[in-house]
């Protein structure tokens, strides 16, 4: 699992008609018209571009170009800024701000990236560097390899993942993939269907809904999991641990007991009406099932 950040999208400038260059070390300040739910595209290899929504239908451009070559451009519902290909020469800072519903797609090797108020979709693939979104309505996909991911206030689906970054997801009400190597997983204020949530060497910590007809996948190999759920919520629970502790605040309804060989323990239980399901894996972490969302869930 690594961010598949596109080579040709990273590729060097081509120097198309109409274009717009700047050449460091030189100052950026430029508009563009963008019309209603447009596209705004950034491949930046090195730097911090800070992406925000705002009123209107322009595309404003303001910052500096350190190293490199930055080629500014807008064509059929699309503004694209892009630099050239040598990372060791190529570094950009950058406020952009957006009309509000923009989808936004941003790739950098780097890079810095935040998104915040756009209202609109969101695509970002990075190397090396912290991402932001907040604010976003649609699918909001991203993708790191070094570098902690934030994603909150979503009205749409999340989709997620670090191989070595934090992951924190607040506040989304669609469904939530979230997936980490060796960083710890966080999921609060969920109003979703649909969750799953992997670590291999992280902890992993739920708060939210569990809707009568949702399903909610939670798995790490060394990582504890935590779930604080609503005090009326229902579900049917498919548990292992194979030397980690399980403790509960609900009453516990044994529905099967599949196996217990060893430090070994799958079963499955249910609390409420059971209705929703909920799959709980880890190798050697504990197990917490917390009654409330009120209380202090964090490591």
């Amino acid at each position: 699992m690594y961010a598949a950040v596109s080579v040709a999208a990273l590729a060097g400038v081509t120097r198309t008609s109409g274009a717009q260059i700047y050449d460091a070390p030189e100052r950026v300040d430029t508009t563009f018209t963008l019309e209603r739910n447009g596209t705004l595209r950034v491949s930046v290899y090195a730097g911090r571009i800070n992406v925000t929504g705002t009123s209107g239908n322009n595309v404003r451009v303001k910052g500096t170009v350190e190293r490199g070559t930055l080629e500014a451009r807008s064509r059929m519902g699309a503004v694209t800024l892009s630099m050239d290909e040598n990372p060791s020469r190529s570094h950009a800072d950058l406020d952009i701000t957006v009309p509000t519903g923009t989808n936004v797609i941003l790739e950098g090797f780097s890079t810095a990236f935040s998104v915040k108020g756009v209202k609109g979709e969101a695509k970002i693939e990075n190397l090396s560097g912290s991402v932001q979104v907040d604010d976003a309505v649609g699918l909001v996909q991203v993708e790191a390899v070094s570098g902690g991911i934030d994603v909150s206030r979503v009205d749409g689906d999340v989709r997620v993942e670090a191989v070595s970054g934090a992951l924190t997801v607040t506040g989304v009400t669609g469904s939530v993939d979230a997936e980490s190597v060796s960083g710890r997983v966080s999921i609060t204020e969920a109003k979703s269907r649909s969750v799953r949530a992997e670590t291999v060497g992280g902890s992993i910590t739920y708060s939210g809904i569990i809707d009568p007809t949702g399903n909610y996948v939670f798995k790490s190999h060394s990582g504890r999991l935590t779930l604080a759920v609503p005090t009326d919520a229902g579900a049917t629970v498919s548990l292992q641990t194979f030397s980690g502790n399980v403790d509960s605040d609900f009453p516990v309804i044994l529905v099967q007991s599949k196996s217990q060989s060893g430090h070994e323990s799958k079963f499955e239980f249910r609390f409420g009406s059971g209705r929703s399901r909920i799959v709980l894996e880890t190798f050697s972490g504990d197990i917490r099932i917390q009654r409330g969302l009120s209380r202090d869930n964090r490591e």
